[in-house]
């Protein structure tokens, strides 16, 4: 899977560093673009290994063997001893060093902060999912000859460990692998994992996406003494921070905010497990693909905001009244509005009410979004299929570079 942004980024020279959350391909991108660079890994603990030749040393050693020169990666930098970030500020690792780490709030410690060690020696770079402009840029063979089938599968393919697995292997390791991810986030960033953190993860999947309601959810499970936003304001800042969750401005009445996975894969398994305990009870895996089809719109929508917010340059948000699918405004303007009917077939009653609520935002441009074009009567919306995202993410290939 190619990523052109980060490529570039990696193949210039001096401090760079890659930071965010784990399993999103900075260490594989890093070791294949830098082939002849010398990679290390800082164990917890604080000893630097490099495994191909099992040499394993301390910091200090480490810093005497950089003084040779040449290019060097130093994946989970953060765990190491203080005197590394001396020596780096230093100068004595030479300046074609690359940088890695899993967390976000050791990457600000280090580079943002006042008195960070590392402030202004290393350009940074934030390595998130697999965006869908990516994604739709990538050759798929065969399967681009059923588009809708393709962005189905490439919602999921937004975390770069599903590429090549069916929907029916993401749905049967599901909550393992997204509990597992939780709970490899929550260790790198020094946080204890708690019922709190999973009990949050999966009253934002079955709905509650508002503070006051994932408040009332937590009390509801005896997780919290009373149903106060303040017991659970500094978790979700702190699981927004690492990356597992995202926050949405509501637009227009009833300001505020609204939360959601960042993640398909997290939030697909934790809706599964609220709505139907799929992972507690003996389900069949069919029975879970058929019951996971029913929110597959709602992450086609997540997917196509994403495309339509980078292809447009706008921030998404979210509109409840009426209830707008996709959002996006620029310089406080609302610059396109979408609804996304990821369904067999609509009528023209379905596209009357459509046109309706749409119209009545006053956006200066207006989506129906759909699996095939097909299916649409006549409309005065600007209509996108599966087809259609495909052809646009390709005519704005271009902007892979500057992602």
């Amino acid at each position: 899977m190619e990523r052109p942004w980060l490529e570039a980024f990696l193949g210039r020279r001096g401090g760079r560093l890659l930071y965010g959350r784990r399993k999103t391909g900075k260490t594989f991108y890093a070791r294949r673009v830098l082939r002849d660079y010398q990679y290390f890994i800082v164990r917890r603990g604080g000893a630097i290994y490099e495994p191909s030749s099992g040499l394993e040393v301390d910091a200090r050693v480490f810093i005497r063997l950089c003084r040779g020169g040449g290019g060097v990666i130093i994946d989970e930098f953060h765990r190491a001893d203080p005197t590394l970030f001396d020596a780096l500020h230093a100068g004595e690792c030479g300046d074609d060093v690359v940088l890695i780490t899993s967390t976000l709030h050791y990457y600000r410690r280090f580079v943002e902060e006042p008195e960070a060690p590392l402030k202004g020696l290393f350009a940074s770079r934030r390595v998130g999912l697999l965006t869908p402009l990516e994604l739709l840029n990538a050759e798929w063979g065969r399967l681009e000859e059923e588009p809708r089938r393709l962005v189905e599968l490439l919602v999921f393919y937004q975390e770069p460990t599903l590429i090549g697995r069916s929907i029916g292997d993401i749905i049967a390791s599901g909550l393992e692998y997204a509990r597992g991810l939780l709970g490899e986030v929550l260790l790198e960033e020094d946080r204890r994992y708690t019922l709190r953190f999973d009990a949050i993860m999966e009253a934002i999947a079955a709905g509650r996406t508002r503070l006051t309601e994932i408040a009332n959810y937590l009390y509801s499970r005896g997780l919290i003494d009373k149903p106060s936003t303040g017991h659970v304001t500094k978790y979700l800042e702190l699981m927004t921070q690492m990356g597992l969750l995202e926050r949405l401005e509501v637009w227009g009445r009833g300001r505020g905010s609204v939360y959601r996975h960042v993640s398909p894969l997290t939030d697909i398994a934790y809706y599964l497990q609220a709505r139907y305990e799929f992972y507690e009870v003996p389900a069949s895996l069919e029975y879970g693909v058929r019951a996971a089809w029913s929110r597959i719109p709602l992450l086609v929508e997540v997917f196509a905001e994403r495309l339509l917010s980078t292809l447009y340059a706008a921030k998404p948000v979210k509109i409840l009244e009426p209830e707008v699918d996709v959002a996006l405004v620029r310089n406080r303007r609302l610059v396109l509005t979408a609804e996304v009917k990821w369904v067999s077939r609509l009528d023209r009653r379905d596209v009357a009410r459509i046109e309706a609520k749409l119209s009545s935002l006053e956006a200066e441009r207006t989506l129906l979004i759909v699996p095939d074009a097909s299916i649409v009567p006549e409309t005065g919306l600007e209509v996108w299929d599966a087809e259609r995202m495909l052809r646009e993410a390709r005519a704005a290939r271009s902007l892979l570079e500057s992602l």
